[in-house]
């Protein structure tokens, strides 16, 4: 959908300051932008279990044993997870660093949060980042608590619509029966 630039673009735009074609320079907006756009959108992205940024993986299994003897195995988690979601086979696990540890010693898969490229993102993801840079932009380009406090409610009315219609593209887990609780009936 989008790029980098016109998402920053469209976020200065919106705090009423002048777009900009690229992020080389000197000027205060670039480098606003180049030291806050990623992690604004790493933290956006690890806010929520986004459909678009969800993918699965094989985990390495490491050679070397945990050494502490709680765990029977240990499992590289790939390089851009972001978050883990899930393991498959499922199983107790801790993470540690960028390892997974755990006592399973086959294959072992996870559901996980990446960083997609912004040519991947939804439209409704890229308009919540652009109310999440223009709202940490506000204080640094503007010296404007008002405008940030308006770009904080617009920001927050992005993210709670932006996670509605991400939930509306998955389907609906179904509750599992209890036996156990079934019986208190």
């Amino acid at each position: 959908m989008a790029s980098k630039i016109e998402l920053i673009s469209n976020a200065l735009i919106i705090i009423g300051d002048v777009s900009i074609n690229d992020l080389i320079g000197d000027d205060r907006r670039k480098n606003v932008a180049r030291n806050l756009y990623d992690n604004i959108v790493k933290n956006e992205l690890t806010k929520h279990r986004w459909g678009f940024a969800r993918t699965k993986g094989q985990l390495s299994l490491l050679t070397a044993k945990p050494l502490d003897g709680e765990w029977a195995s240990a499992y590289e988690l790939p390089a851009d997870l972001l978050v883990l979601i899930k393991l498959y086979p499922n199983t107790s696990y801790q993470v540690y660093g960028s390892k997974v540890y755990c006592n399973h010693s086959q294959a072992l898969y996870c559901d996980y949060i990446y960083a997609p490229p912004e040519s991947e993102w939804p439209a409704y993801f890229s308009k919540m980042i652009e109310y999440a840079l223009a709202r940490d932009f506000s204080t640094s380009l503007r010296d404007s608590s008002a405008l940030r406090g308006e770009m904080a409610a617009e920001y927050e009315n992005a993210s709670r619509m932006a996670r509605f219609t991400d939930s509306q593209q998955h389907p609906q887990t179904q509750i599992q029966r209890h036996p156990l609780v079934d019986a208190r009936y």
